[in-house]
Order: structure tokens, then C-alpha cells, then sequence
């Protein structure tokens, strides 16, 4: 066994925060983007509150790192409008996933960077 010495560009990549290709290839089976307006629609599926929510985080936070939007925050209202989620299963559901960690902030959360390839796992079986 070698000891590497480690550098500072160890640290550096050629890539975005996160691996825009997995976040693609895990959320495709389960929306589409408009294209005029960036709007992001479900198309049917088996997925769960928890990853109905989790699905549209990464969307809008993939559409946030390529600027087509300003802002991958989310609301509750958003995501009942969006999700068809009912209202009184919203909040809940984000409780959970604050406390899993998939989702941090008080009344707008997004998604943390850290999680995203423990996500794109989950739902690469549900695919």
C-alpha cells in the first residue's frame, strides 16, 4: 500500500457540485420539463409522497445549476401544486425528510448537495 500525498487539487473537479447525467437518468422515468417554461410535470408512477417531493427537489435544483431558473427552494405549496400531493400529507412529509436529512430549511427547503447520490440510488429502483 502507497501513501498518496494529497493536494489541494484532489478537491477540484471538472464537473457541477453533483452528477448532472445521474440526476437525469434517475428522474427521467418520472417527469417531464417544458421546454418554453421550465415547468416540470409527473408523469405516472408508483413513487411515493416522500419521493414524489424528492423527485421534484432534483429537478428544480438541476434546472437551478444549468440557470433556467433562479431559485431550487420549495414550498409546500408548491409541491401540493405541483405533486397532486394533498395538503394535510405535505407537511409530514417534509417533517420526515428534514429529519432524514433530504431536505433542509424552515418554510422554503431544498435538497443537500450530500444526499443526492443516496437519492439517485433509491430511485434507480424504482425505475
Amino acid at each position: 500500500m502507497t501513501d498518496k500525498t494529497h493536494t489541494l487539487d484532489d478537491l477540484f473537479s471538472d464537473s457541477g457540485p453533483f452528477d448532472e447525467s445521474a440526476v437525469i437518468k434517475a428522474i427521467h422515468p418520472f417527469v417531464t420539463i417544458q421546454k418554453s417554461t421550465n415547468e416540470i410535470f409527473f408523469k405516472e408512477s408508483n413513487l411515493t409522497n416522500e419521493e414524489k417531493i424528492l423527485v421534484y427537489g432534483l429537478a428544480k435544483k438541476l434546472l437551478k445549476t444549468k440557470a433556467l431558473i433562479t431559485d431550487d427552494m420549495i414550498t409546500a405549496l408548491e409541491v401540493h401544486k405541483k405533486t397532486g400531493i394533498k395538503r394535510g400529507s405535505i407537511d409530514p412529509t417534509f417533517k420526515s425528510l428534514k429529519t432524514k436529512g433530504f431536505l433542509v430549511g424552515k418554510i422554503a427547503y431544498e435538497i443537500p448537495v450530500h444526499k443526492i447520490t443516496q437519492i439517485i440510488n433509491s430511485l434507480s429502483r424504482k425505475a
